[in-house]
């Protein structure tokens, strides 16, 4: 994979092949994520507006792959802010 195309596509979610795969491949990522140092991108009141938006979005099909994601990372957003 050449430079330009890591760049564009730098955590590999270019290839997915269908929800249940994006999924997978999210989930993934928010495993490897577990492992990397905190870095500060978001402001706080940026950070609970999107665990905000995640945890409704979550809430609309709690069974299915990516609301269960949305619900794990609203959590995780939560739990860093300290809500």
């Amino acid at each position: 994979m050449s430079d330009d195309a890591v760049l564009q596509d730098p955590f590999g979610l270019a290839g997915v092949l269908d929800h249940r795969h994006y999924a997978q491949r999210l989930a993934e990522l928010l495993e490897r994520g577990k492992t990397v140092p905190p870095l500060a991108v978001l402001s706080a009141e940026e950070a609970y507006a999107a665990a905000e938006l995640l945890g409704q979005y979550a809430l609309l099909n709690p069974t299915a792959g990516l609301n269960q994601l949305a619900a794990t990372l609203a959590g995780r957003l939560y739990a860093r802010l300290g809500a």
